[in-house]
């Protein structure tokens, strides 16, 4: 999946309750597979997410990435690149799409989103990734990364404060190439049995960027109720 390392190389949980009639709690409906590539965002949605036009979606696709070779940092590989497989691998998730979306549609891109949907057999299962990528996220807070590949190095990436509440996970992070700056944020959130992986980025903002979270809260509107 080497196209993925963008730049150098080309959801609310549904929490029920768990009492039963009394408090009139069910279960959360679980998202079939089958829903997963209709709920990523469209490329109008994230333009307007995004505040720009014309961002050109890539085909989804089914599997993950492994960049284990460039960073070895488990805490911070996670955060660096979305869906990564050594990441994920413990957790026995069952299906996932990823999309790369951008403008312009070139390793100089301007504004970028990577969002994806990771579903589990259930609830609980999505739950407990998040809650095990608490205490990697948290080791990669206001963190440097420097990495090189094949003696060049890729564009550096510098991350802020970590924020917690009970079904995300954001933080925001610069990414810098040369002159070219861009302000990020990095996502992840779950939404019944699905685990949303989402990675965005814009020129230089002066304040940190929402983008990730707002392109998560839009992909799980799209779930089954």
């Amino acid at each position: 999946m080497k196209h993925f390392v963008f730049g150098a190389l080309a959801l609310s949980l549904v929490l029920a309750g768990c009492g039963g009639a009394a408090s009139g709690a069910s279960e959360p409906k679980l998202v079939p597979d089958s829903a997963l590539t209709a709920s990523l965002a469209t490329a109008d949605e994230l333009n307007a997410i995004m505040g720009t036009s014309g961002m050109i979606p890539h085909t989804p696709v089914s599997q993950m990435g492994d960049h284990r070779n460039l960073l070895p940092n488990l805490n911070c590989l996670g955060v660096w690149q979305v869906n990564e497989a050594p990441i994920y691998e413990s957790s026995h998730w069952k299906s996932v799409r990823q999309q790369l979306v951008r403008v312009p549609d070139t390793d100089n891109w301007n504004f970028l989103v990577v969002q994806s949907v990771v579903s589990y057999r259930t609830a609980d299962g999505a739950r407990q990734f998040l809650t095990e990528s608490t205490d990697r996220w948290s080791k990669c807070s206001n963190h440097t990364l420097n990495i090189q590949l094949n003696g060049q190095v890729l564009p550096g990436w510098r991350s802020g404060d970590l924020t917690k509440t009970d079904n995300r996970l954001a933080l925001p992070y610069t990414r810098t190439s040369g002159d070219q700056v861009r302000s990020c944020q990095r996502v992840l959130q779950v939404a019944a049995n699905v685990v949303l992986d989402i990675q965005a980025c814009k020129p230089q903002q002066q304040d940190a960027i929402t983008a990730a979270a707002d392109v998560a809260d839009k992909v799980a509107s799209k779930f089954p109720r």
